[in-house]
């Protein structure tokens, strides 16, 4: 799989990128309507002080008698200097300036083209260049009198473009050290908000809490048990597809379990079932479940449980393999040893010549319930389901109802072993279920085999609330789904008393 960045790197990156973007942005903004401000304080600060300068006794007395003087040059050049000024000039109606920081250009005319407006009684701020280079200048018209009727010049002020950027600039830095402690700040918490959500994805990686919860998926869907997960109020917060299945059919809904009370899925739920480390069984509706539960803690704090609902009837069915497979080897050894003492019998009555006794013994050995697994040594070629019958046969005997098994015609070996455990499955579970029963008089069951198929055919009498239940056990999930897996079919008939059980399996002729 290729490795992409790791979770902590990709978020540190993505924090920053958009912090530095918006920081940018926000900086970018800041500076622009601070100079935007900046010039505009100094346009106000132009006219102001040009305004303040038009009504100064001297320069108007100075402009009416156009006699320029050491004393208003000074004048004006300590205004500048006050407000940080690059120059200011006063000139009279032609344009001609009377004063300027530099002495050679008094008494020259104005230059830029720009005073023209002001020299027609207009205040004006422009841009232009000068004598001094491109400055921002501020004209203000300079009258006779309060009354401004006669106008007598204009006071022209002015701050060159590089002295209001040098100004403007200077007046960045503490935007500059701002942004770079954002910065600073935003990395360090992106970093700690970084290694905060790794810690509570368990440090993993997206792509590995995707294949894992991939995993998980597949794992509950796949199992057979039902599976369900709790909270702290026993409500249900997930639940697989067994045990979507299982309550559909026990309710009849079509609705999902999650976010149900538990109790719809296990209808005698307890809070006491939970505090049982152990397995239980749990009977339901003619069903039998085996019930664990195992705490869910985050951190060490109980969050909820989960909870197994496993079917009694698939672990009954493994132990009785186990019994029966015991069974049949016992049963072997057995017979091998009763066989040859028989033999030791038969020798001596006819070494003895008493054909009477040795014809009553034959006769009495040969009867069908002593000799019924030297029967199914012939009638039955698989040793497995020879010895499986065998068992059962004693099982049902220990419980006093006679098994009658009639087998036509033999039962060949087959070449699949899979048809061999899939035909003891079947005959597992239908013995176990028919155990439950109290069942009167004897069982028969009829087995035909024919075109790589083995019918088998129970034979029982019931009462009607015996039929319900024994109908109840043949829609189980687990034996429906035995059935599909393996295609088999199964059918129960029903003649008011009289029950018969068809099962149809495959059972493919040859050798193993």
């Amino acid at each position: 799989m290729k490795k992409g960045l790791h979770l902590r790197n990709l978020l540190t990156m993505v924090f920053v990128l958009t912090l530095l973007v918006m920081a940018s942005l926000f900086y970018g903004l800041t500076l622009y309507q601070h100079s935007q401000l900046m010039r505009s304080q100094q346009e106000k600060l132009l006219i102001s002080v040009g305004r303040q300068l038009a009504l100064d006794p001297q320069i108007r007395h100075a402009l009416l008698t156009k006699k320029r003087n050491d004393k208003l040059e000074a004048y004006t050049k300590k205004i500048a200097k006050i407000h940080h000024l690059d120059f200011v000039v006063v000139m009279d109606m032609q344009g001609i300036r009377l004063t300027h920081p530099d002495r050679s250009k008094i008494g020259k005319h104005f230059e830029g083209g720009d005073e023209l407006p002001a020299l027609k009684g207009k205040t004006k701020i422009s841009v232009s260049q000068g004598s001094l280079g491109k400055s921002l200048r501020g004209f203000v018209p300079i009258y006779a009198d309060k009354a401004k009727k006669k106008q007598i010049g204009v006071a022209v002020l002015g701050i060159k473009v590089q002295s209001l950027s040098t100004l403007i600039k200077n007046s960045r830095q503490g935007y500059s050290l701002a942004l770079l402690l954002s910065m600073t700040i935003g990395f360090a918490a992106a970093t700690g908000l970084a290694f905060y959500l790794k810690k509570q994805l368990l440090n993993l990686e997206p792509r590995e809490l995707s294949r894992l919860f991939e995993e998980r998926n597949a794992m509950l869907d796949q199992t057979k048990d039902a599976m369900v997960v709790i909270d702290l109020k026993y409500r249900i917060n997930l639940a697989n597809i067994a045990a979507e299945e299982l309550y559909r059919k026990q309710s009849g809904a079509k609705d999902s379990l999650v976010h149900q009370p538990i109790e719809q899925l296990i209808t005698a739920f307890s809070k006491e079932m939970l505090k049982d480390k152990k397995e239980q069984v749990y009977r339901q509706k003619g069903q039998d479940y085996i019930f664990s539960s195992a705490p869910i803690e985050v951190n060490g704090k109980l969050i909820g449980w989960i909870i197994f609902l496993r079917n009694a009837t698939e672990s009954f069915l493994i132990m009785d393999q186990l019994a029966n497979t015991t069974a049949y080897a016992s049963s072997l050894q057995a017979q091998t040893h009763e066989f040859v003492n028989r033999l030791h019998v038969i020798y001596g009555l006819a070494d003895l010549n008493a054909y009477e006794e040795l014809k009553i013994y034959l006769e009495d050995i040969l009867t069908p319930d002593k000799e019924f697994a030297y029967q199914l040594s012939f009638l039955v070629q698989n040793p497995q389901i020879a010895g499986f019958l065998n068992g059962e046969r004693q099982k049902f005997s220990e419980r006093k109802v006679p098994l009658l098994i009639d087998i036509s015609p033999e039962i060949p070996a087959n070449r699949h072993e899979e048809d061999t455990k899939a035909l003891i499955n079947f005959y597992r579970y239908i013995h176990h279920v028919l155990l439950q029963l109290v069942l009167p008089g004897e069982l028969s069951l009829g087995i035909h085999y024919e075109n790589n198929q083995l019918t088998s055919r129970y034979f029982l009498t019931l009462s009607q609330e015996q039929q319900e239940q024994l109908q109840n056990h043949f829609d189980n999930h687990f034996f429906r789904q035995m059935l599909k897996g393996n295609q088999a079919v199964f059918e129960m008939k029903a003649e008011r008393n009289l029950i018969q059980l068809i099962l149809i399996s495959p059972y493919r002729e040859g050798s193993s």
